[in-house]
């Protein structure tokens, strides 16, 4: 029984040890020098994200919005509650992403047309400032205190005025917590946000473990 005992724990080291090496391993297009890899290699072996059946991560491909409803309920411990039915048009029982969207529909909003029809457009690319809202709401970060977001913002970002107004306050959250950033200039002048621009899966990376490095979801 010994034998087998001390056989088994071997086992499991070595798959443990193995589980560690192949999250550095997996990806052909993520090497050790990419500015991104220590989070992608953190987040793979914690089971956030994925790569592609290819041994791919693709770190310059956008975000598509479904892909961040995923990564959303899995970083943060989003409950997801069992339906058949969802509240956007465009997001039918059956698909992979269901019951993500369906969970993240507090963080994340979706779109209404004239008829008053709700779409959550998931295949569409994931905005910064679309990520930095449910992150914030999902870390239930304090926005109370921004009274005057506009200025706060337009002292950092020379795009301020191009971030929705209603989402201001929560951009001003993720800048100041530091789970989220712009692009700064290498004088210290004003930086931009850049909040209709596509995030992209290297860049999605760093937000989600910025805001639960140590995975407590």
């Amino acid at each position: 029984m010994l034998k087998k005992l001390t056989a088994l724990a071997a086992a499991v080291a070595v798959l443990c040890c193995g589980s560690v090496a192949s999250a550095r391993e997996l990806f052909s297009d993520v090497p050790e020098s990419e500015w991104a890899a220590p989070y992608i290699y953190n987040l793979t072996d914690r089971g956030i994200i994925s790569g592609y059946g290819d041994g791919t991560f693709l770190p310059w491909n956008n975000v598509q919005r479904c892909e961040y409803a995923k990564m959303l309920v899995n970083i943060a411990g989003v409950k997801i509650v069992p339906s058949s039915v969802s509240p956007y048009a465009d997001v039918p029982y059956g698909e992979w992403f269901f019951p993500y969207v369906n969970a993240v529909s507090p963080y994340m909003t979706g779109f209404q047309d004239s008829d008053g029809n709700l779409f959550f457009s998931p295949f569409e690319p994931a905005t910064r400032e679309a990520v930095a809202v449910a992150m914030v709401k999902a870390l239930s970060l304090d926005i109370s205190q921004y009274d005057d977001p506009s200025w706060y913002l337009s002292s950092k970002f020379s795009d301020w005025d191009s971030i929705s107004s209603h989402n201001m306050a929560y951009i001003c959250a993720a800048v100041d917590s530091g789970v989220i950033t712009g692009d700064v200039p290498e004088d210290g002048g004003l930086g931009t946000f850049r909040p209709s621009d596509p995030i992209l899966r290297a860049e999605i990376v760093f937000v989600l473990y910025r805001a639960f490095p140590n995975g407590e979801g």
